[in-house]
């Protein structure tokens, strides 16, 4: 929890278990909910200008008014919802109405429609991603060998990725599964915090997209499906080592505070993984602390170094990436780099 006056490290609340319920009364925003039956509530009330968190993260059964839902809109607060495994639910941002907005989506139609085009972009896309996970390995003293298409490196990463997680974890791959072959039904710890992670980042990256005017349901890389938003997928690829990072560091971090514990988590008789409360809220601020982390980044606005660099957020470069693409599609810019590291 943010204690009121004092500075918030995490910009991220995270509500599960039950009775979970955010409202307003006296033009203040209730967060409340229980983590498990025996605890204490969980209570925080604030007015929402002073709210400490950009996203809160809902994972459980509970009630939101209509009040609260419509301040936290208006104010570009983020909510995101999952089910037990972590999965969204539903992403909800607030919505940009402009001309602006307008255009930049009738130039991603039009965008789409031209075939070489999409193929540029989606080229962009994977080659970004590939980028990221071989730096990411390189990072942890894996120097492997990535293929250029997106199928087969991304095995090859993650069968990598699986040796710098404890053998206790049982992690052996991304798609594991005994239930079937699908990542969203986790039997494994790790696999279950990177669907919360993932999730997570998801949602950050649709705040983004919607904010700037773009359809997330029109995609370059990802399949246009009805179940999911393929342009914040595709967005995501580059930024997902930020989600592997954090699960790596609490999976193999010193102190036994931060780390996962065998206790933090329990099978359902599906053999699905249910993670406890504490795991899920040291993962997330985790994640967020990554998110907020700064470093040189090719930027047009605020104090540049010598060669010509800005100190970001990972996030703001997220944030800048969509732009970037919005232009591309708009004509302004002949060409989209989506490789942020």
């Amino acid at each position: 929890m943010t204690l009121k006056g004092k500075q918030n490290h995490y910009n991220i609340k995270f509500l599960s278990g039950y009775g979970i319920s955010i409202k307003q009364n006296n033009n203040q925003i209730i967060l409340n909910h229980k983590p498990d039956p025996f605890s204490e509530p969980d209570k925080e009330e604030w007015f929402v200008n002073n709210l400490p968190y950009e996203k809160l993260v809902i994972s459980g059964n509970g009630y939101i008014t209509f009040d609260a839902l419509k301040s936290l809109s208006q104010n570009s607060r983020n909510l995101i919802l999952t089910d037990t495994s972590g999965k969204p639910v539903c992403l909800m941002n607030g919505l940009m109405d402009s001309l602006t907005a307008t255009k930049y989506r009738i130039g991603q139609y039009d965008t789409f429609r031209d075939e070489s085009k999409r193929q540029y972009l989606e080229n962009q896309i994977i080659q970004a991603k590939i980028e990221s996970q071989s730096k990411f390995l390189k990072s942890h003293g894996i120097d492997a060998s990535l293929s250029k298409f997106e199928n087969t490196s991304s095995k090859k990463y993650f069968a990598e990725y699986s040796k710098l997680i404890p053998e206790k974890y049982q992690f052996r791959s991304r798609n594991q599964s005994f239930i079937r072959n699908a990542k969203d039904h986790a039997t494994d710890v790790i696999n279950a915090l990177l669907n919360y992670g993932y999730s997570v980042l998801a949602g950050e990256i649709s705040k983004f997209v919607c904010g700037v005017g773009l359809d997330p349901y029109y995609g370059f890389m990802h399949k246009t499906h009805t179940g999911f938003m393929p342009l914040v997928y595709d967005i995501i690829e580059p930024f997902r080592w930020m989600v592997d990072e954090a699960v790596f560091d609490i999976a193999n971090h010193k102190n036994s505070r931060y780390r996962i514990r065998l206790k933090d988590y329990a099978y359902a008789k599906n053999g699905q993984v249910v993670l406890e409360y504490r795991l899920k809220k040291n993962f997330l601020e985790k994640l967020e602390r990554l998110f907020q982390k700064e470093r040189p980044y090719r930027f047009n606005q605020g104090k540049q170094r010598s060669n010509c660099l800005s100190m970001c957020q990972e996030m703001t470069i997220a944030k800048i990436t969509v732009q970037d693409l919005a232009d591309y599609c708009l004509g302004h810019s002949q060409s989209f780099l989506a490789s942020n590291r």
